[in-house]
């Protein structure tokens, strides 16, 4: 597409099947409920995601695979959908920079940027480990809507680009604003209704993107 110089994309939902909390929920051998009702409680401000961050840890921690090397191969062993690779080899001849804005964690999504050959990437979650690799600690930020739209304005100056040469690919409630500020995002197989009142596009699957870029 003509002018556009950059193309960000959300990772879980929109290049992975899944969401990263719950599939190491599940490599860990707990229920995705367990994290589903920490989260719930602190998005309803019942709790603070300070103390979320602390559940989350605590539960994990009572798993012997709760370490750094478990943990970064299982990352290592989670793949993007067939059609993201099928996009971005259509992308990249093209001369787009591609980046990642994810809310995921930050081993997981440097592992997505890495598959992908991706330029760079932004992760706003991470874990904290000792010194014989255990873990220790969870770090997820707050209003990820807001620290995405953050992200990409701090992006475009380190670029050296305008906010109108960016196209922001999500299929979330936290891609809100990068659609606001872009006024191009495209929304690839959501169900957020509020995601799609801002979108410039919407899309049933990555491959549809072609006939937009």
């Amino acid at each position: 597409m003509e002018n556009i110089k950059l193309i960000c994309f959300d990772v879980d939902g929109t290049l992975v099947d899944g969401n990263v909390w719950w599939m190491l929920t599940k490599a860990l051998g707990y229920p995705s409920e367990k994290i589903d009702s920490i989260f719930n409680l602190a998005k309803e401000g019942k709790i603070s995601f300070r103390e979320g961050e602390r559940l989350f840890a605590k539960m994990f921690q009572e798993n012997e695979n709760a370490t750094k090397q478990f943990i970064k191969i299982f990352f290592e062993s989670i793949d993007v959908k067939p059609e993201a690779k099928d996009l971005i080899a259509y992308l990249k001849p093209k001369g787009y920079i591609i980046y990642l804005i994810s809310g995921g964690i930050d081993m997981y999504v440097e592992s997505i940027a890495r598959k992908i050959k991706a330029d760079g990437f932004y992760a706003n979650s991470s874990l904290e480990f000792d010194k014989k690799g255990m873990l220790q600690g969870i770090h997820y930020r707050e209003n990820q809507k807001e620290v995405k739209a953050e992200q990409l304005q701090e992006l475009i100056r380190k670029i050296g680009i305008d906010i109108s040469q960016v196209v922001f690919i999500g299929d979330s409630e936290n891609d809100i604003d990068a659609f606001k500020v872009t006024k191009h995002g495209i929304a690839v197989s959501t169900s957020d209704e509020e995601l799609k009142k801002v979108a410039w596009k919407s899309v049933n699957s990555l491959l549809e993107i072609k006939n937009v870029l």
